[in-house]
């Protein structure tokens, strides 16, 4: 099912977000639904990503399996029985018992294999059972035994594993002995006890041993164990050996060889390390047909590792062989796959526990009793995991039990089909383990204990029903609470805690009497925390304030309280306070919620202990909390705290008197800036405990303890002590959580963080002024009044947010009149020159330009008395005068004296020294500048929150304009989001102002501003001057902010930051203006409905006016802007007002259509965000309106706009398009083949990421409103897309024309697969095995497209299908073949060869649209590209296309120039050295499909090339295998491959044998000569890259090829060693030309004899008898001058009698292929004569059936072309392939080279390729990851409250560059998979548990 579903499985593992993967889960629960009987083979797909190395990637496939089973039908074999018995009667009824008392049951395990729980020893399974950890070793061994082995091996040497033999039992005593290997000497005892399992009798001593065994001395069993040791992995090396990759087991659904396990943690980083199961689906089996129709005949399907034997099926519980394989999976070492084994069980048990262990043919009773004992043993081995786990991860602040968890879940499932005698069984196990009374432990084991606590929390939560009725249960949870809540470890009282809170009300309800005992031990343990990192503080507070939320629990303590002093809520209360300032968040975060409780009680008694301390406390909190979540609560405590004293105004002015000083001077104090801090006074902070901290006490945090190793016991933490309420516990380390908030310390906490600290004490202090008396005001206006003119802006900043906050909380809005004055004085008179907490840049200015005064002394020799002096202490220092320095003299320094001491200087001085002092001026100018920069922003930060104060206090000057010009100024510039939003707020109230008391102007004109600043950005809103002339490109393609090379980089950036910040303020404040005028905004504020309307109406109501084009006019930029504002308010906008968005949408639509490009991107960016937010209206108006104009073929700029609106769409809509992208995708899928790039490239883009989303969509409902004709139009494409991604279902095309050949099955394939490129307009690589009839399937494709589109022109007269001549481009040898072939099987085609010299194609330039077909050669293509290009073609055809597989060769240039319908490539070979090729035929193709060529080079091409290197570490040959598979899958779709082995079923083999000859004397010592003489100085050159170096390696290289061939291709006159040569030679009586120093051509002699070629028939002396040889051959040369050497020497002198042909480049290209029938024809011709690039491209030359290579190709493909001239349709002998080798040369090297590449090349373009069948166009889901070029779209969103529809809003406001989603830092790339606690909450929420129980 090469399909839909392989693609849904998938997502469960790649899907980006939480919501596609859960979609993949509904859907796959669907597929279940509607194809009942796919059940295991949908689950043999899902269970082995439970074994998965991501934690995400697990738990979804847990949650599919659960969702699967829920479609399948129950099992109960008795349902047509009447039921005898009710499924809860009591077990000890049934005759079943006795007799299982009646066998013998050891160690628990009954003689069926299943434990038993009453019987289960745990005290033997704690003293020997094997602890699981982490993870383990991977047993070699283990892995290659088939599953079935490996799972009958593994269930025997549970019970060792489980310590229940009574002692450690060590692997080595049951070898693994795999089938293969049984070797005799192993005293393995195979009888049927299976070796180990059951015991008879009361035996002790187990079978598995033999009786010898036990007389060895310890030494003999040692030496025994390490000899099973090894047979062991001998064993397992028998199966496959470590090396040897080519052994490859097929298993249907098996292991893949534990070759799988060796790969290591490299390999294991995808997480799919196979074990029972594997995801490679076997590659022999059409899966489609297996899900979708039914069986049909004698093909026996594939049975799953999962299923039942063919024996039991339909006799016992389907899941029984599954939950076998999970249920070992729980004592695997590795802790991932534990956990993945209970999650699987956990859901089967769930569902279909009430079937478990039934069998078919026993009665109900019977059944219920095989039930009970199933279900009791998983409870059973659940609760030895419970025992032995030890694997605990120390996740954030807390620790979690991922596995004891999970296991706890999956006791919970069983507990719900257990009857209550199992239930109580299960509750005393645990109920054992958590009191370790019985169990002679040495000591208390704290692991037990939680895994204990762990399975009773579940016990509690799904079985209330049981502890309601059963007392003597009820009253051990709560002992085991109890003791555990009194527990040394802090996981154990946690867990304990979390127990108690789903049984609270049940507890308090039907145990009153024990509550005053259980809030003790709560309180008690509170006090008992002495340990900063107590992670169990967080549960034991949720359990206080859950019981504190009945009314019972509180008349309990308030009864104790009256009773004991000690017991009272204002004892009691204050031990909660030393936590809130815990180091651990969640802790902070638990106290605040508890404290809420107590705070809401009511009632005097209770709240005796809300008093100022506390108030304190919390004030505190709120100054140096610096999580978000934890600051907002304290903040919300606070209110409550607050009002709940201020019922009585005068008792919280009295509480909160004597601390108001002290929290007034910290909320006041100043921030400093980097590297010079401000220190708070520490102090002035109360510890809980009552006393302050000392400044000594701010040490550095201290560093958190590492974890205890796993398994260790961990030391004991806690110390008993008092309960004295004061008495607060001791830290035993100090781990100061605030130290660096006091500091100040701004690198570690960030400007930000201490800002908002500021502005929410500001808000704590404002509302307690406003509740207090006025006449207790004093003490805080003391500390208010000197605040607004301290000498600190940061002070001047939080007095007047104080006064703000005040003024908002006040009833009275006089209240706060007596500021107006000072406030109104910041905003109107001049700011201070200076302030305190910036003197170090002052001191920064005075340094650099006393630097510049030093070097006029130095280097220009000025005289010191003509320098200026500077004063020692500057501006803003404490002890500075009148006459301290100030950035005023710096000013006067760096211009007038300068300029002044310039002139002083002697010429020659001022000449050398000029250049250090420019330098040394411009830091000075720089330091100045950035002092000035940061003042301003100081001043504009007072002046803005003094404003906001004052329109607080509704005080409107009558010269409103310092005010508005303070807030804008805040919303243009202010960098920190909290006070720029304060601002925002604030300029909302302002309009609101002007706009009620009928003050029109100054509300336009604020509004106005706010409009001018949102579009400030120009990545978000561009600059119409800039882009005014640009027509014809796609805007998004060519962003402003991509550019990297701007002229002045940093200003730039500075540029964008600040365009960032603007943007942002105008965006909020029109954000809040719409929420406060709703649906009233466009009448109350009518100059913002000017803006976004007038324009849009003046623009596009008609023609485009002139004055929109003139990049001069201001009008331009006013469309773009109001586009923009559009975008920015529709997301904020009241609903009532949609419609006058709506009304808006035609305009828009017509600026989508506009020449503009600016426009059209504007446009596009604005109808994305309108179909996001109005989403029905929007997108049926997109469908309806937009769409039909992407296929407009006369208007160039209706495509773009329409293709550019689907590129945002896709970005900004994320999971919202779902439902959707059906009407998207198939118009984006026609835009792929357009004519212009960049429609091409975006559309390449947008599909690559619709198409993943393709398998979702057919599960998501109709969205709403959409209208009958479109859900119409819906289906319509449905049945599209599902041809193009279920190859089945593309229709077999009969061809329309009379071609007058037979098709084979395989040809006729290969044409639907044409067809249906041409349909959909798509292009691709017909790569069939040579001489599979390329050419005939071409001719029909061409054929049959000319034919159907001259009849629809004769219907129709559509410009579009007018007569359009198609192009075939070929060798130049080929053009006659061509010809020959058209016209034999499609003659009523038109041919025209436009081929031959320049004077005969010159006739024919001007008629080649003509004909209907046009023949031409690569070279004519390159040189007449002129002349073709200005044709449009309706297919072009390369022939052997892989020659323009180098991009910069100019006939790949020229090619791909050409303008045509349809792009088809034919070759045999798409890669023949290297993948880049690919890219240069994909780039004719389908440019932009693969990337830019520098992103293929990075992401495919290098690693594959860096893989192939002897020294490639193992990454790098992963990445290299990553990489192949990645292109295979993108290209997979476009390319159509079938080997000849396949298809051809006629076609006799090919045989290759290598020839080997060994060098002559003359050869080894010319070869030897050469070595010395060039050795050196080829080493040399080798590193360098010149063209020169280049080219004399290679002429070297050419040298010993030559030679190896013969010496006299070397030895020509002239050469050094040619006399010395002819003198050695005439020693010898020989000659150069001798054969006896070539021995390739006697070899060649050799083999032509034995070929019986050249051998004369001895039978006849009649000359005119040649009887016809057996064999003829093709013997290939790559240079002439040897075909000339083996004509002249072999042929003519050695063998005379050979009659043959010759063609190599000397011939005609016309005259080819004469050459190419007289030798097919004529069979006396014995040899044909070739050189490579001649011969070895696309003939047919079957007439020979051996092929000799004397010389060979560095590229592998051209020999691989060559000897298939022979192998190919038509052939009908056995093709014999010799390649005479040269040993130990260069020749050797060049073989070994060339299969590296086949290599490469097969595994890209493979067998996957080889149909429609196999190669799932619909792969096209994998296959446009183009990387990072799409637009990341799927992405998380976490709503919290922000306003979805935004790209922008992505953008980090620092660098402006886009947040990718889920995307890590690079540093974090090197470390494994960290999940946060948010995974674990989630996974382990109890609530959220019980709802799956439901």
């Amino acid at each position: 099912m090469g399909s839909r579903l392989d693609r849904l499985v998938t997502i469960l593992e790649t899907g980006s977000t939480r919501l596609i993967r859960d979609t993949a889960v509904n859907q796959l629960a669907d597929w279940q639904k509607q194809h009942p009987d796919e059940l295991f083979n949908l689950l043999s797909r899902v269970v082995p990503y439970l074994q998965h190395k991501d934690w995400e990637t697990r738990t979804t496939a847990a949650k599919a399996i659960g969702k699967i089973v829920e479609h399948a039908p129950a099992w109960d074999p008795n349902s047509g029985e009447e039921h005898l018995f009710s499924k809860d009667e009591p077990a000890n009824e049934n005759g079943f018992v006795k007799k299982e008392e009646e066998r013998d049951v050891s160690f628990g395990r009954a003689d069926d294999d299943l434990f038993n729980l009453d019987t289960l020893d745990i005290a033997t399974i704690l003293k020997y059972g094997r602890q699981l950890l982490r993870g383990g070793n991977v047993d070699y061994a283990l892995a290659a035994l088939d599953p079935p082995d490996r799972l009958a091996h593994q269930k025997k040497t549970l019970n060792g594993r489980l310590g229940l033999l009574g002692r450690i039992f060590e692997d080595e005593e049951m070898p693994i002995v795999s089938e293969h290997a049984l070797s005799p000497s192993t005293p393995q005892d195979s009888s049927a006890t299976n070796g180990f399992g059951r015991h008879e009798g009361g035996s002790k001593t187990s079978q598995g041993q033999n009786n010898k065994e036990s007389e060895l001395s310890a030494r003999q069993l040692n030496v025994l164990k390490r000899k099973r040791k090894r047979e062991a992995q001998k064993a397992a090396q028998g199966k496959a050996g470590f090396g040897d990759l080519s052994i490859r087991r097929s298993t249907t659904a098996g292991s893949d060889s534990f070759l799988d396990d060796n790969l290591d943690d490299d390999s294991k980083k995808n997480g799919k390390v196979s074990d029972y199961f594997t995801l490679d689906r076997p590659a022999d089996i059409d899966e489609d047909t297996k899900v979708v129709s039914e069986f049909k005949g004698p093909i026996i399907p594939i049975k799953s590792e999962l299923e039942a034997a063919d024996s039991l099926e339909g006799i016992e519980w389907p899941y029984t062989r599954l939950c076998d394989f999970l249920k070992v999976d729980l004592f695997d070492p590795q802790w991932e796959t534990r956990h993945g084994a209970a999650m699987g069980l956990r859901e089967i048990t769930r569902v279909h526990g009430a079937g478990a262990g039934r069998l078919k043919g026993k009665s109900q009773k019977e059944n219920n009793e095989l039930n009970r004992r199933w279900l009791d043993d998983l409870a059973c081995r659940l609760c030895c995991v419970l025992m032995l786990d030890k694997f605990t991860d120390y996740s954030s602040d807390t620790s979690v039990a991922p596995i004891r968890e999970t296991v706890g879940q999956t006791l919970g499932s069983v507990l719900r089909h257990v009857p209550p005698e199992s239930v109580h069984a299960i509750y005393r196990l645990l109920y054992r383990m958590v009191m370790q009374d019985d169990l002679q432990l040495e000591h208390h084991v704290w692991a037990i204990c939680h895994g204990g606590m762990v399975g009773l929390r579940y016990v509690v939560a799904v079985r209330k029903d049981l502890l309601l009725t059963d007392s003597d249960m009820i009253d051990g949870v709560i002992r085991t609470v109890m003791k555990g809540l009194g527990d040394q470890d802090d996981d154990v009282r946690s867990v304990s805690a979390a127990t108690l809170i789903p049984m609270a009300k049940e507890f308090v309800t039907l145990r009153p009497g024990a509550l005053d005992g259980l809030i003790n031990i709560v309180w008690e343990s509170l006090s008992n925390l002495g340990d900063d990192l107590s992670a169990s503080t967080g549960k034991i507070m949720d359990l206080l304030a859950t019981l504190c939320s009945f009314p019972e629990v509180l008349e309990a303590m308030k009864l104790s309280a009256s009773q004991d002093e000690e017991r009272s809520f204002t004892v009691l209360v204050p031990r909660l306070y030393p936590f809130l300032r815990h180091t651990i968040t969640s802790v902070r975060l638990a106290v605040l919620k508890a404290l809420m409780t107590f705070a809401n009680l009511g009632g005097a008694s209770s709240l005796g202990w809300l008093n100022g301390r506390i108030l304190r406390l919390i004030f505190q909190n709120i100054l140096v909390e610096r999580d978000q979540e934890t600051l907002t609560t304290s903040m919300v405590l606070w209110e409550v705290l607050v009002r709940n004293l201020a019922k009585d105004p005068a008792v919280l002015a009295d509480e909160f008197e004597p601390h108001v000083d002290a929290l007034m001077q910290l909320t006041l104090h100043p921030i400093g800036v980097l590297r010079n801090y401000i220190p708070m006074n520490a102090s002035l902070f109360q510890k809980p405990s009552g006393g302050t901290y000392s400044l000594s006490g701010l040490t550095p945090v201290g560093t958190r303890r590492s974890s205890p190793p796993e398994g260790a016991e961990r030391a004991p933490k806690r110390r008993r002590k008092s309960t004295k309420v004061d008495d607060i516990p001791v830290s035993t380390q100090t781990h100061d959580v605030d130290g660096h908030m006091m500091q100040g310390d701004i690198e570690m906490v960030g400007m930000n963080v201490l800002v908002r600290s500021r502005v929410s004490a500001a808000k704590a202090i404002g509302l307690i002024m406003s509740l207090v008396p006025a006449s207790s005001l004093a003490s805080y206006d003391n500390n208010v009044f000197p605040g607004l003119s301290s000498p600190f802006a940061s002070t001047q900043l939080t007095a007047a947010i104080v006064i703000d906050e005040y003024a908002k909380n006040c009833a009275l809005n006089n209240a706060a009149a007596r500021f107006v004055k000072p406030l109104q004085d910041i905003i109107e008179q001049e700011r201070p020159s200076h302030y305190r907490d910036l003197v170090s840049y002052v001191q920064r200015v005075r340094s650099q330009t006393q630097q510049l005064i030093s070097m006029f002394r130095d280097h220009g020799k000025v005289s010191q008395h003509k320098l200026p002096v500077l004063a020692v202490v500057v501006q803003g220092e404490p002890e500075a005068g009148p006459g301290a320095f100030s950035v005023a003299n710096a000013e006067k320094v760096v211009n007038d004296d300068y300029e002044r001491l310039k002139k002083v200087m002697a010429p020659g001085q001022r000449l050398i020294a000029l250049p250090q002092l420019t330098i040394a001026r411009e830091a000075a100018v720089v330091a100045i500048n950035e002092a000035n920069l940061v003042k301003e922003a100081r001043d504009s930060r007072i002046r803005a929150a003094a404003a906001c104060a004052l329109m607080a206090m509704g005080v409107l000057p009558k010269k409103p304009s310092p005010l508005i010009k303070a807030i804008m100024d805040s919303i243009k510039l202010e960098e920190n989001q909290e006070l720029q939003s304060r601002s925002a707020g604030t300029i909302a109230r302002l309009v609101e102002l002007f706009t009620s008391s009928n003050r029109r102007g100054p509300a336009d004109k604020v509004v106005s501003n706010l409009v001018k600043f949102s579009c400030v950005e120009v990545a978000e809103t561009p600059e119409f001057p800039v882009h005014a002339l640009k027509t014809s490109v796609i805007l998004s393609m060519h962003k402003e902010e991509d550019r990297v090379d701007h002229a002045d980089a940093e200003k730039f950036l500075k540029e964008a930051k600040a365009a960032r910040i603007t943007r942002r303020g105008a965006k909020e404040a029109l954000e809040i203006l719409s929420q406060t005028f709703g649906m009233e905004l466009l009448t109350r504020v009518p100059s913002l409905r000017t803006f976004m309307e007038a324009p849009l109406t003046k623009a596009f109501a008609g023609d485009l006016p002139a004055e929109a084009r003139d990049p001069e006019n201001t009008f331009g930029q006013e469309v773009v802007d109001a586009l923009s504002v559009i975008r920015t308010m529709t997301p904020t906008l009241h609903p009532a007002l949609h419609r006058f968005v709506m009304d808006q949408v035609p305009l828009v639509i017509r600026a989508l259509r506009s020449e503009l490009s600016v426009f059209r991107y504007m446009a596009a960016k604005c109808m994305a965000t309108i179909c996001s937010v109005i989403t029905v209206e929007g997108m049926t108006a997109l469908v309806e309106k937009v769409l039909p104009a992407i296929n407009n073929p006369v208007d160039l700029n209706f495509r773009q706009g329409a293709i550019e609106v689907i590129y945002h769409l896709i970005a900004v809509m994320g999971d919202g398009i779902l439902p959707y992208v059906i009407f998207l995708i198939v118009p984006v899928l026609g835009r792929m083949s357009d004519s212009d790039n960049e429609v091409r490239l975006i559309a390449t883009t947008s599909f690559a990421t619709l198409v993943k989303l393709v398998p979702l969509e057919a599960g998501i409902p109709d969205p709403p409103g959409l209208s009958e004709e479109l859900l119409k139009g819906r289906n319509r494409e449905r049945t599209f897309i599902a041809q193009l991604l279920d190859p089945k279902k593309v229709e077999p095309f009969s061809i329309p024309v009379a071609i007058k050949a037979e098709l084979r099955s395989y040809q006729q394939e290969g044409v639907n697969w044409l067809h249906f490129l041409n349909k959909y307009h798509l292009h691709g690589i017909l790569c069939d095995d040579m001489g599979l009839g390329k050419t005939l399937q071409t001719i029909c494709i061409v054929a049959s497209d000319h034919h159907q589109r001259a009849e629809e022109f004769a219907k129709t007269g559509a410009p579009d299908v007018r007569r359009l001549p198609s192009l075939i481009v070929c060798p130049p040898t080929l053009s006659g073949h061509w010809q020959q072939e058209i016209k034999a099987y499609a003659p009523f085609l038109s041919v025209t060869t436009y081929v031959g010299p320049p004077a005969e194609r010159k006739a024919m330039k001007d008629v080649l649209d003509k004909t209907d077909i046009v023949i031409t050669s690569y070279e004519v293509c390159r040189n007449d590209i002129d002349i073709i290009e200005k044709y449009n073609w309706n297919y072009a055809v390369l022939d052997e296309g892989h020659l323009i597989k180098n991009p910069k060769a100019k006939v790949s240039m020229a090619v791909k120039r050409l303008t045509s319908n349809h792009r088809l490539i034919l070759t045999g070979t798409p890669i023949q050295n290297n993948v880049l090729e690919l890219w240069s035929l994909f780039d004719f193709l389908m440019p932009g499909f693969l990337g830019a060529e520098k992103v293929f080079l990075d992401r495919f091409a290098k690693p594959i090339a860096n893989s192939r290197y002897s020294r490639a570490s193992s990454k790098e040959q992963e990445a290299g295998a990553l990489a192949i598979e990645a292109l295979h899958k993108q290209v997979l779709p476009f390319l159509l491959r079938r080997l000849k082995e396949e298809v051809l079923n006629d076609l006799p083999p090919k045989i290759l044998q290598n020839y080997y000859c060994d060098l002559s004397d003359l050869q080894r010592k010319l070869f030897e000569d050469f070595t010395k003489r060039e050795s050196k100085k080829i080493t040399e050159e080798a590193g360098r890259d010149d063209k020169e170096a280049k080219q004399h390696i290679f002429q070297a290289l050419q040298y010993m090829r030559k030679l190896c061939n013969s010496p006299a291709l070397v030895m020509k006159p002239g050469h050094k060693s040619y006399e010395d040569t002819q003198r050695f030679l005439a020693k010898q009586n020989t000659s150069l030309e001798d054969v006896a120093h070539a021995p390739k051509l006697t070899a060649l002699r050799d083999l032509l004899v034995d070929c019986g070629i050249g051998v004369e028939g001895q039978d006849s002396a009649d000359p005119l008898y040649e009887p016809v040889k057996p064999h003829r051959a093709l013997i290939f040369c790559q240079m002439k001058e040897m075909l000339d050497m083996v004509q002249n020497t072999v042929l003519k002198r050695l063998l005379p009698s050979v009659s043959f042909l010759r063609l190599d480049g000397t011939i005609e290209a016309n005259r080819r292929q004469d050459i190419v029938n007289k030798f097919n024809s004529d069979p006396s011709y014995d040899v044909l004569l070739l050189t490579t690039s001649v011969g070895g491209l696309g003939l047919n030359l079957t007439g020979a059936d051996t092929v000799i290579f004397v010389e060979h190709d560095w590229n592998p493909q051209k020999d691989l072309q060559a000897m298939d001239r022979a192998h190919r349709i038509g052939q009908k002998k056995v093709v014999n392939v010799y390649r005479l080798i040269t040993r130990g040369t260069l020749e050797e090297k060049i073989l070994s080279l060339q299969r590296f590449k086949i290599d490469v090349a097969s595994t890209v373009v493979n067998q996957q390729n080889a149909g429609l069948a196999t190669m799932d166009t619909d792969q096209i889901l994998d296959l446009f990851n183009l990387g990072d070029s799409g637009p990341g779209l799927i992405a998380d969103k976490p709503n919290d409250g922000g306003i979805d529809g935004r790209e922008e809003d992505m953008v980090d406001i620092e660098t402006g560059d886009v947040r990718q989603p889920g995307k890590r830092a690079a540093w974090l790339d090197g470390l494994g998979e960290l999940w946060d606690n948010s995974q674990y909450e989630e996974s382990f929420d109890l609530d959220g548990y019980l709802k799956t129980m439901s």
